[in-house]
């Protein structure tokens, strides 16, 4: 049988590969969604820049698109593209993507998904079958990589593992009173977050059990989809063992770069790994050595710097997210990636590469060491805000230990169930005693002036003195000349200062709160 001739973008013929029969006697539409999602957003990933819902018309002549940009109050525009211009038609699932070849006009290309595999098929059925020179041999070095991959490294069981690990650990923590929607700090500290007072206090083992720790469900459920998605690809062009070295060192690293921006930092997550994982995939597909296909570099390149962009705009846009151990797990995994990749060939995997271990393994520890250099001595500034944090944990539980075992002798003696005089010694020996510690250990805080927690530390200390004074107030008095009903008019005085000194304070600690 003979085959038509198909004109390629060189301009030569290429026997054997022919247009199909695309003319239709009737217009056929489909429903199409434009783009890629990367992390929680859809970004455009065609020449049109659309992204979201749109459609596709097909006639016998020419092609409509019609969709939206994404941009605030886009409108929605339709290209009218020549059925003849439309080249290297792919189906991949229900996903489509097609070239444009045009006389004088720039390389052009659409990428749209419909709404299942079926439909795909027809619409597929009523493109051109043109297939160019160099889409040919790109395909077959595509599928020559993909032999490749699947032959050297098919599988990626240390990412599965490590998803496995973070789940285990977070319903354990869920168990044990962590919160699946609202986490509770305490908690995470216990099971072993990144808290800097007692990381850099000498619990630097923190550094690692962090990546492994989550702040609710949310939280853990996108860090795991980014890891399942991007650390399985990062596993078998790396190998097991040096996906492995990348993912912990990436992991430190992020920790690190965390509490050098941010010494007082409650810190967890894998998402500095993570990053470092993103970061070695652009390390091996950017390296012409690694015999990537150009396509297959620039889809990882493309997504891989838009994931990475689109989290770190994200991270300084709202509070809590902390882009300094995104940016540390990144650098560190970029660089770790460019030391162990190596060309995804047999004759390269069959090689020990003790040389290349060897390296990675000194760079890492340079590394890690000259980074974390810095929090072995911190400056007197950073362990007076370290102390302060201390101080704030332990500070809630004790004030509200006072302040109940205060109102419990209140209700006791107006009940009659005790008298004023015990009343009186109790508060003495028990109340007074309480907000002396606090007192103390709020009073033996230097933060300095400029100190963005100074200010909350002098509203703790005000309301402390506050209350203090108070209750020595009730302890100095006579059994005698207390009011059972009402207080001395010095004893209701200091009560409102506290009062107000509470207030002073709760609307500080609101303003801080995201």
């Amino acid at each position: 049988m003979q085959h038509d001739a198909a004109e390629t973008q060189d301009g030569q013929m290429m026997p054997g590969i022919g247009p199909d029969a695309v003319a239709s006697a009737r217009p056929a539409s489909f429903e199409v969604t434009y783009g890629q999602k990367t992390g929680m957003t859809t970004v455009p990933a065609d020449s049109f820049k659309f992204a979201g819902k749109g459609r596709i018309s097909v006639d016998g002549q020419q092609v409509e698109l019609t969709g939206r940009q994404r941009a605030l109050l886009s409108k929605e525009q339709t290209h009218t593209l020549p059925l003849a211009a439309i080249v290297n038609v792919q189906r991949a699932g229900n996903v489509i993507r097609f070239d444009l070849q045009e006389p004088g006009a720039g390389k052009r290309y659409a990428r749209f998904a419909v709404s299942s595999e079926a439909q795909a098929r027809a619409l597929e059925a009523l493109l051109p079958s043109v297939k160019t020179e160099a889409f040919v041999a790109s395909q077959a070095e595509l599928a020559d990589f993909h032999r490749r991959l699947d032959a050297l490294s098919p599988h990626a069981p240390v990412t599965l593992v490590i998803v496995a690990i973070n789940i285990i650990v977070f319903v354990a923590m869920c168990i044990g009173g962590a919160g699946l929607f609202n986490p509770d700090g305490d908690v995470a500290i216990r099971w072993g977050s990144n808290y800097g007072p007692l990381t850099m206090g000498g619990q630097w083992w923190r550094l690692l059990t962090a990546n492994y720790i989550h702040f609710g469900i949310i939280h853990i459920a996108l860090n795991m989809w980014a890891l399942y998605q991007s650390g399985r690809m990062a596993e078998r062009l790396f190998g097991s063992a040096r996906y492995t070295l990348l993912y912990v060192f990436a992991g430190i690293s992020g920790s690190i770069a965390s509490l050098l921006w941010n010494p007082v930092v409650n810190g967890a997550g894998a998402s500095g790994a993570i990053f470092g994982v993103f970061g070695g995939l652009l390390a091996f597909v950017i390296n012409a050595r690694n015999r990537v296909p150009q396509e297959v570099m620039v889809e990882h390149r493309n997504s891989t710097i838009g994931f990475i962009a689109y989290s770190l705009f994200y991270g300084m846009a709202h509070a809590g997210i902390d882009n300094a151990a995104h940016v540390g797990g990144l650098v560190a995994g970029f660089g770790m990636g460019l030391l162990l990749a190596r060309p995804l060939t047999a004759e390269a995997r069959a090689r020990s590469g003790i040389g290349q271990w060897v390296v990675a393994m000194l760079a890492a520890a340079l590394v890690l060491g000259v980074s974390s250099k810095p929090l072995w001595r911190p400056s007197p500034d950073v362990l007076a805000r370290q102390q302060f944090q201390q101080t704030l944990l332990g500070f809630s539980p004790q004030e509200s230990a006072a302040v109940a075992a205060s109102n419990d002798l209140v209700e006791k003696v107006r009940a009659g169930r005790i008298s004023e005089a015990d009343w009186v010694q109790a508060v003495r020996t028990d109340v007074v005693p309480r907000w002396q510690r606090l007192h103390d250990e709020l009073a033996n805080e230097h933060l300095p002036a400029d100190d963005k927690q100074f200010a909350l530390q002098q509203a703790m200390l005000a309301y402390v003195d506050a209350r203090l004074k108070q209750n020595t107030l009730i302890a100095e008095s006579e059994a005698a000349t207390v009011d059972r009903l009402g207080m001395p008019a010095r004893v209701k005085a200091a009560r409102e200062e506290g009062d107000a000194a509470l207030a002073r304070l709760n609307a500080i600690v609101s303003a801080k709160k995201p």
